[in-house]
């Protein structure tokens, strides 16, 4: 996996060559994501929080060469392949939706690595699928033939109003000897959506007793009563922070209130 590390409020150019001895915090992002996505927050929060800040591109997202498969039960296999190369003991993580379900998943398939875990804006549950699903759109779009990135966006506009949804999604247009591309492994995406809507209690067979904290939008849909009482039952010690005015990005629409929230509570 790609990954940038933070530390100091500094993104770090050369690797590390240790990783012993530091309070490592591993930074999940969501669906359509990227690393560079969490560039401000990762920036911030390093500058406030002792230790380095991880940030990742998850499998056939950003920087990462694409793969056929994407699934939480093999990015979990990549985390914890991460950790043993690097031979870390302990992480704290925060995951952002399809990155917070990673993080769920990974605390409970391995929860001797993991010190805490904030979720943000997600919960372990199989959300309905949509009609026509992002990654549809995505696909309709013959990128290689348009000559701008304006192009683009012009054409996704016929499928998505949303003008902040599409500059998100646009942050994953490559442009290399004059052919636009997407960074994202649209088709293997699409294969694995249903897995990537649900979660996998099929492959779970204890509850996690894990510090968790859950962070969520006061007007986001992927937080409710219904599924607040489905994460207790997986999460034995677990805590609620609402953002109050923020929907399913609430760390790019209130930032400095995330960051305080994180900062305050990691360990």
């Amino acid at each position: 996996m790609k990954f940038k590390i933070y530390n100091n409020g500094k993104l770090l150019i050369n690797q590390i060559s240790s990783f012993n001895d530091r309070k490592i915090h591993f930074i999940f992002h969501g669906l359509f994501g990227r690393a560079k996505n969490w560039h401000s927050i990762a920036l911030k929060l390093s500058s406030i929080v002792e230790g380095l800040f991880i940030v990742f591109d998850l499998r056939n997202h950003g920087e990462n060469e694409p793969s056929t498969e994407i699934s939480y039960s093999i990015m979990a296999k990549d985390v914890y392949e991460f950790i043993q190369s690097k031979n870390i003991s302990k992480i704290s993580i925060i995951g952002h939706s399809m990155g917070g379900k990673l993080g769920m998943l990974f605390s409970l398939l391995y929860p001797t690595f993991v010190k805490q875990l904030f979720v943000v804006d997600i919960a372990p549950v199989d959300y309905p699928r949509e009609e026509i699903e992002i990654v549809d759109y995505l696909l309709k779009i013959d990128v290689k033939n348009c000559k701008s990135r304006n192009e683009v966006d012009s054409k996704l506009s016929n499928y998505i109003n949303d003008k902040e949804l599409r500059s998100f999604l646009l942050q994953n247009l490559n442009f290399n000897n004059g052919i636009y591309s997407w960074s994202l492994d649209l088709n293997a995406i699409k294969m694995g959506m249903k897995d990537l809507r649900g979660f996998p209690f099929d492959i779970i067979s204890n509850t996690s007793q894990i510090d968790t904290l859950c962070i969520f939008g006061g007007d986001s849909p992927y937080i409710n009563e219904k599924y607040k009482d489905k994460f207790k039952t997986l999460f034995r010690n677990l805590k609620f922070f609402k953002i109050e005015d923020a929907g399913h990005w609430l760390h790019v629409e209130k930032p400095e209130e995330f960051i305080k929230i994180i900062s305050k509570n990691l360990i």
